[in-house]
């Protein structure tokens, strides 16, 4: 994530003493500028964890929820290919037809043979097509040995197996090596797996995209356990308000939140058992610029309310 213009990174450090300098400057109790801030910064914690849009930030964006539904597409489709997709299917059939034929994996080649209708798959050369079709595998085998033997036809090393139906199974075995997501770039992971069609890989996908804003989620529900600030008139003072259906719709209890007040001390932390997904937080020095965001805004409360108290001095000359 590129970070966002005008925040430097600040640590924990740098938090708490802007907080104390708030406190002081304002004369507000530092218990009640520490809960302000700390729903501001759960806010933060929202805005500047994946997803996110190009460029980063407004990660509570319609824009940013688009975004994550488009990575996951994207992600599950370097995994699996739809058989019934002419563009996609038909090389990754050949790949897997050239590399057990070169590789004299006659069994690899049974597979292929009994599990493809090429009738289903446009694209096929029309020798490829009557090789596979023919009764005989052992046959059809010898036949296209002989074919590629002359044929410049590609293959690739990258291994294919299927078809498959466990879809979720494998996405997670996947995820599960990554950390739960891919990073930028990365190459496609192996092997991949063929699927039967388009419309079963489509709503395998639009499931998994129901979980887009989990992570943020968790955040959200520490922010919704901070006993909320009440104002002299009774009301409750909502800090860190926001909009994102698409974030509330995945209530998680992956976040918590706790408090101790010890008298001149108020300490409060909120954890995301979530986790850092495949160091993306990191990566994107998540943390750091939250505190630098919140250290920032104080300082711009602080300079405004300092210039409007000139302002009201110098009224009354």
């Amino acid at each position: 994530m590129a970070k966002k213009p005008g925040i430097v990174p600040k640590s924990k450090a740098d938090f708490d003493a802007a907080i104390a300098q708030f406190a002081k400057d304002v004369k507000v109790d530092v218990g009640i500028i520490t809960n302000e801030q700390m729903r501001l910064m759960l806010r933060d914690a929202m805005t500047f964890t994946p997803p996110m849009p190009k460029g980063g930030g407004r990660g509570l964006s319609v824009a940013a929820h688009k975004a994550g539904m488009g990575k996951l597409a994207k992600d599950v489709r370097r995994i699996f290919i739809p058989m019934d997709q002419p563009r996609r299917a038909m090389p990754v059939i050949m790949r897997r037809v050239v590399n057990s034929v070169r590789g004299n994996d006659q069994e690899g080649f049974r597979k292929i043979y009994d599990s493809i209708d090429t009738a289903k798959i446009p694209g096929v050369s029309p020798i490829m097509r009557k090789i596979l079709q023919d009764t005989s595998y052992t046959r059809a085998f010898a036949k296209a040995k002989n074919y590629l033997a002359h044929a410049n036809i590609f293959g690739d090393s990258g291994k294919i197996e299927g078809p498959t139906n466990d879809l979720r199974g494998i996405h997670d075995k996947y995820k599960a090596k990554v950390g739960g997501r891919w990073p930028k770039n990365a190459p496609s992971p192996r092997p991949q797996y063929m699927v039967g069609t388009a419309t079963l890989l489509q709503a395998y996908i639009a499931e998994r995209q129901l979980k887009v804003g989990y992570t943020k989620a968790a955040w959200a529900t520490a922010l919704r356990m901070i006993p909320p600030l009440i104002s002299s008139k009774g009301k409750a003072r909502n800090y860190g308000a926001y909009n994102a259906p698409w974030v509330d719709a995945n209530r998680s209890s992956m976040g918590q939140f706790s408090m101790t007040n010890t008298g001149n001390r108020v300490s409060m932390t909120a954890t995301n058992l979530i986790g850092n997904i495949n160091n993306v937080a990191t990566d994107a020095d998540m943390v750091n610029i939250v505190y630098g965001n919140r250290v920032k805004q104080i300082q711009a409360t602080v300079d405004a309310r300092t210039k409007d108290h000139a302002d009201r001095a110098n009224r009354k000359k």
